[in-house]
């Protein structure tokens, strides 16, 4: 019987080992896991800057077009214009009047261009300015994955020293039993 709670206590203090070892594996793993976690962080935040950088981009190759449309149109404004000197008649109204008239069509244009252009952009611009938003966002979030994975292993880790805790108490308990046990017998 004494042999027997000695196999029984020898078997629970390798368990308690084990439960251990598995403890510090938990942690490990969950260090790696988090450095997973801090890593998708990473690539994820060089997605958004990598948009980020295509709308800039955008934004600038749309400002370059419309500067140039800009000044293909200030140059047919005056043209009609100076057409429009030579070779206009007034029809009833004075010469100045007609100039005038053909004056503020071409302002008119060249606004209403300009309001075009500042709406495409500003649509830009508002997603150019969203991307610091989500880059913050995608930084709260891995960080906050990283600790509750982190947490995650501590706790496993602090389940699995418990287990070891209990069974290497169960096999001293058992232990003793199994040397009182035959104490009393061999009285």
């Amino acid at each position: 019987m004494a042999v027997g709670a000695v196999v029984s206590y020898v078997g629970a203090q390798r368990e308690a080992q084990a439960q251990r070892m598995a403890a510090e594996s938990a942690i490990a793993m969950g260090k790696y896991n988090a450095q997973v976690d801090v890593n998708n962080m990473v690539a994820e935040q060089n997605d958004i800057r990598y948009r980020e950088s295509a709308l800039t981009l955008k934004k600038n190759q749309e400002l370059q077009k419309a500067e140039f449309g800009r000044q293909d149109l200030e140059k047919k404004n005056r043209r009609a214009l100076a057409q429009a000197r030579v070779s206009m008649p007034s029809f009833g109204g004075t010469y100045s009047d007609v100039l005038r008239s053909a004056e503020k069509a071409s302002y008119d244009n060249l606004a209403k261009f300009d309001f075009a252009t500042s709406q495409e952009t500003a649509g830009l611009s508002g997603q150019i300015a969203d991307t610091n938003r989500q880059l913050g966002y995608a930084y709260q979030r891995g960080m906050s994955n990283r600790d509750l994975t982190l947490r995650t292993a501590a706790n496993t880790a602090v389940q699995f020293r418990n287990q070891a805790s209990q069974t290497s108490l169960a096999g001293t308990a058992s232990l003793f039993s199994g040397l009182g046990s035959a104490a009393a017998a061999s009285q």
